[in-house]
């Protein structure tokens, strides 16, 4: 596994105040924004975004969030102690309510978007748009990135609310899909498995929304009622969420020379990349070029081992497109 925790054997973050201590911001404060987005995070339509690494967008938060679960496992390796998943504010923040947050934590959290291909081909109409500059992180919003226990991670929103590239669903995320990837990133962990982690579950007491599912005995393929179901966020983590699929956005728009500072931003973001995910394994007194060769080493090397641990156990990644492949390797 690629990205072991350091094991804590007592907690030493006991309090929301010494958790908003561990804030970190590597890629807002390295990268470029959507220089077209609103400052506050304000930014929930559907749009084009044609340049920039992220935009700036706040949650919508659960209406009348309860605690559901949180991987102990998990806080244990961070630090963390298992009261925080009840503390009010860590609750707040963890539903969607950045208001909870101060200093040097952030009252606003960050999209992403990412170009799509499956098996080579590039594919632009699932977008909204069919240019490709609407695709990206319809519904999960990071809203943390720290340095806990000498590791960096980021913290991501399922769930979160709609942000510019949701592509005309409402950005929520039920307690049953909530569920399964919660126990899915747990369950990945166990089996040692490179993955996301599962950090915490709030479900909403009183908000939901229509899904499609099926009726009672049915025998359809499809689902064929429509049903309503509870609304949750749960959180994950991982060192980053960058996709390969994002590498592949900034690929594209040098290749077309989409806007000035094109090949400038494909440069950062790949940069970052290595910063966050490689720089351990990657001589950092190669050129540029010399990284970037080392870097497609590394990360066919990650990514192999990675498919031949889900054969291991019985795993199926039925949509394992660009979008979804993380650069870091992991599930």
């Amino acid at each position: 596994m690629p990205y072991p925790s350091k094991p804590s054997a007592e907690p030493c973050v006991t309090t929301f105040d010494e958790f908003v201590q561990l804030a970190d911001y590597s890629l807002m404060d390295t990268l470029n924004a959507d220089p077209d987005a609103t400052v506050d995070g304000d930014d929930h339509r559907a749009r084009q975004v044609f340049s920039g690494h992220f935009v700036p967008v706040s949650p919508t938060p659960l209406a009348d969030p309860e605690y559901v679960a949180h991987s102990r496992t998990f806080f244990k390796e961070l630090g963390l102690s298992d009261g925080l998943a009840l503390n009010e504010k860590f609750r707040r923040v963890f539903s969607g309510d950045l208001s909870a947050a101060h200093e040097p934590m952030r009252q606003v959290g960050w999209a992403t978007g990412y170009a799509l291909s499956i098996y080579g081909t590039e594919y632009t109409q699932q977008c909204p748009f069919g240019t490709g500059n609407g695709y990206g992180d319809g519904r999960a919003i990071s809203v943390f990135e720290g340095i806990i226990n000498g590791q960096r991670w980021e913290m991501q929103l399922k769930g979160g609310g709609p942000t510019p590239y949701c592509r005309g669903a409402d950005g929520r995320a039920v307690l049953r899909s909530s569920v399964r990837e919660f126990l899915a990133q747990d369950y990945m962990q166990a089996l040692g498995v490179p993955t996301s982690r599962s950090l915490t579950l709030y479900v909403s007491k009183s908000e939901t929304v229509t899904r499609p599912w099926y009726s009672q005995d049915s025998y359809s393929i499809d689902p064929d009622v429509l049903v309503d179901n509870p609304v949750a966020i749960s959180t994950r983590v991982a060192p980053s969420f960058l996709r390969v699929g994002q590498l592949e956005l900034f690929a594209r728009r040098t290749r077309s020379n989409a806007h000035p500072k094109a090949l400038e931003e494909l440069s950062m973001i790949v940069s970052h990349l290595i910063e966050r995910e490689y720089k351990s394994d990657i001589n950092q007194s190669l050129g540029f070029a010399g990284q970037l060769v080392e870097l497609a080493k590394l990360f066919r090397q990650r990514l192999t081992s990675l498919v031949a641990n889900w054969l291991r156990v019985g795993y199926c990644q039925g949509n394992f497109n660009s979008d979804n492949c993380a650069a870091g390797g992991f599930t």
